[in-house]
């Protein structure tokens, strides 16, 4: 039988006799004057009935039936370890009633046959890197966010002491050149850092498993931006497998770029995206204090831990895409179905030569570590 409010029946009964004003009855009940006023008239229109001042039960047009609810408890009672969407499916396998997950858990809770998972909890260690420049994170978040384009990518680089970033690109392609030309530039401002961490793209590292490359050791084959790292002497570093939460730091910064520059970016290409997103850089880098640090991050620029270049580095050569070709008879070779053709006072017929690929400008040819001859890339 329903409990009634005693104080609210005897408020009202005075109020519509006139003997409290509504400011007083509102006051003691704590709700408005017009929701007074409403019951008041209620009320009277009655006769005074107190169930007139209570809702009515309402029919809710697609309660499921006793049937289905049964047919809930019982599946779940039947395997308690079922998902609420397995057992979605079986209702309408069975009943041919369809029923969503979130109203199976509902059913479940009001039969005390919901069993919250267990989710095993873990323990963080704290990590930071005690200088500028010792640990660089590197990853690429996309989503939809040009007009025009179908998938936006943002290749960024920050540092992990300073939480700083050292450098970014936006752009259409996540190709392992792409991810080069932005480590050339931060070597080229910076100086040589002294480990890269990144997840386990294949851009970064050797992952097809079961075909000829897997037979390799990860030290005996290396994929191209590992290969230039190695040659000046940074270390590259993979997270484990399945386990993305070891680059948090950057995650966040993507969580963080997602909702402070996109919202407000006006870009209508890729030039204008990096050109509005390079000044942000330079606010967020200046200006923003960072939550763990409490520092802003250009105020944590020393100690510094990058190593200035020396003026021996090749870059050219360092980041760009190395293939092998035999030189033919004519003293050329091929690449992507056009053939170029080397000098004459260098003849290799015969000879094999490495190309350091530039995908958009220039190939360079070196015979046993020696510059041969550069081309302009042709494209077909």
């Amino acid at each position: 039988m329903k409990q009634f409010n005693t104080n609210r029946i005897n408020v009202i009964g005075l109020a519509s006799e006139g003997l409290c004003s509504p400011s007083q009855a509102a006051l003691s009940l704590d709700i408005s004057q017009r929701q007074v006023q409403r019951l008041v008239k209620t009320f009277k229109e009655s006769n005074n009935n107190p169930l007139a001042l209570y809702p009515k039960p309402r029919n809710y047009w697609n309660k499921k039936s006793d049937k289905v609810i049964d047919l809930v408890v019982s599946l779940k009672k039947e395997s308690p370890s079922r998902s609420n969407y397995a057992i979605s499916d079986l209702v309408k396998e069975d009943a041919g009633e369809e029923i969503c997950p979130t109203t199976v858990r509902k059913i479940l809770l009001a039969h005390n046959c919901y069993q919250k998972e267990d989710v095993k909890r873990r323990t963080f260690k704290k990590f930071e890197a005690k200088e500028f420049g010792q640990i660089l994170q590197m990853d690429t978040m996309e989503g939809c966010w040009l007009e025009g384009y179908r998938r936006t990518k943002l290749i960024l680089i920050l540092d992990d002491y300073s939480r700083a970033i050292l450098g970014f690109k936006w752009t259409f392609n996540d190709t392992a050149w792409e991810n080069m030309l932005v480590l050339r530039e931060i070597i080229e401002r910076y100086g040589i850092p002294k480990m890269i961490y990144t997840d386990n793209d294949s851009k970064f590292r050797t992952i097809r498993h079961g075909s000829i490359y897997f037979k390799y050791h990860q030290e005996e084959y290396k994929t191209e931006i590992h290969k230039a790292l190695n040659q000046l002497g940074i270390l590259l570093v993979n997270h484990p497998p399945y386990q993305a939460f070891c680059k948090g730091k950057v995650e966040r910064l993507f969580r963080f770029i997602q909702e402070r520059f996109i919202p407000e970016m006006k870009a209508n290409s890729f030039e204008e995206l990096n050109q509005e997103f390079s000044r942000w850089v330079e606010w967020y880098n200046s200006s923003h204090t960072n939550r763990m640090t409490r520092a802003k991050p250009k105020e944590r620029f020393k100690p510094n831990g990058f190593k200035p270049l020396s003026g021996k580095e090749e870059l050219d050569y360092v980041f760009s895409l190395k293939t092998m070709r035999k030189i033919d008879k004519y003293n050329s070779f091929s690449l992507d179905g056009i053939r170029y053709f080397i000098r004459r006072q260098d003849c290799l017929v015969g000879d094999t030569v490495e190309l350091a690929v530039n995908p958009t400008h220039k190939i360079r040819v070196y015979y046993n570590g020696k510059f041969i001859q550069e081309f302009k890339k042709k494209i077909k």
